[in-house]
């Protein structure tokens, strides 16, 4: 069947695998384990802003947009007027400056910092303010399942390095589980080296297409 939309990948995965009945959540769930091992190794980060976050009063933590390599700058936006948030040195400062139980909620504009995979600000929110991020992304997953545009759809090489990861993953963690020495793992992961060593040749190659260009 051709695949054009992000949800045709989706659809790729059982169809490969010849199980139908795979939930579609768990299909879903691998395909991003997968977007978020490779993209690191296939791209190298661009600087772009996000503004999907939007404070919830009392929700100190949010989780950053998939993808995020480094946070560079943060605003919050209030009245109109996008306000600069500083980010220390250290998380430490957050923890000495937050020593009320339950903490302070205040325009969250003092300080922020990056902890793990979320973002924490300072004073916890008192409200719904969105909050712009900088920062340096690889290309995170399709948020529509009409989306054909994204590189991991769009794109033929890091379409197909996409879906022989995602089943040989669903292999290893459950199709095949109990098979010792999988045929089936190994077909799929010897084509996701292959694929592999394609998509970094062309990323890398300076007389060659690059990917980062096509991204942006």
């Amino acid at each position: 069947m051709p695949i054009q939309t992000w949800a045709d990948v989706q659809a790729a995965i059982p169809f490969r695998l010849n199980r139908p009945t795979l939930p579609t959540d768990f299909v879903l769930e691998m395909l991003y384990e997968r977007i978020g091992y490779f993209g690191p190794l296939c791209f190298q980060p661009s600087e772009v802003t996000n503004t999907d976050i939007v404070t919830a009063p009392g929700v100190q933590f949010y989780a950053l947009p998939s993808g995020t390599q480094k946070v560079t700058f943060v605003r919050v936006l209030y009245n109109g007027v996008w306000i600069p948030v500083s980010m220390p040195n250290s998380y430490n400062e957050i923890l000495e400056a937050d020593v009320l139980q339950p903490p302070f909620t205040s325009l969250p504009v003092t300080m922020c910092r990056v902890y793990g995979t979320q973002i924490r600000l300072f004073p916890t929110p008192d409200g719904q303010y969105p909050v712009e991020l900088t920062l340096m992304q690889t290309p995170p997953a399709p948020t529509q399942d009409t989306d054909e545009t994204n590189v991991w759809v769009a794109d033929s090489l890091m379409r197909a390095l996409l879906i022989n990861a995602t089943c040989a993953e669903i292999c290893r963690e459950y199709l095949d589980i109990s098979v010792p020495n999988s045929p089936r793992i190994a077909a799929y992961d010897a084509n996701t080296a292959d694929l592999l060593d394609k998509v970094q040749t062309q990323a890398h190659a300076l007389g060659g297409p690059s990917f980062l260009k096509q991204y942006i």
